[in-house]
């Protein structure tokens, strides 16, 4: 069976719909993007809703943000999860204690633990920050 990936469109389905904070319509009057003034149409919402692929963009992403009334960085991980694969969290399982820094890397699920840039990265930024 293949793998399911529908992070965003779950997103929005928490918020909007039947029994949930918002309507379609009421959604859809809320996205919008103030900085490229990018309005969502209803059907786009609709389609969305639906768990319908939608062409997606970053002032589409700003004004799913904007409607739901979540951090972009959130709508910006569940769409680089449904739509390219990619999981967004931190591989390596650091302590949030460590330093100051938090991190988060994209990459492909299978991909866990073995990213020696992203690793040494760290490294050097906690010998840093001692």
């Amino acid at each position: 069976m293949a793998e399911r990936r529908d992070a965003l469109t779950r997103l929005v389905q928490e918020h909007v719909g039947e029994g949930r904070p918002l309507t379609v319509r009421a959604f859809a009057e809320r996205a919008r993007d103030p900085k490229s003034g990018r309005r969502l149409s209803k059907s786009l919402v609709g389609n969305l809703v639906a768990g319908h692929q939608i062409k997606i963009d970053r002032d589409v992403v700003a004004a799913i943000a904007i409607g739901l009334g979540v951090p972009r960085r959130v709508v910006q991980a569940a769409a680089a999860e449904q739509y390219l694969g990619l999981t967004l969290d931190d591989p390596f399982d650091t302590d949030p204690g460590d330093t100051d820094a938090v991190v988060r890397v994209a990459h492909q699920p299978d991909a866990d633990g073995d990213m020696p840039a992203t690793r040494e990265f760290i490294e050097r930024a906690r010998t840093r920050d001692q």
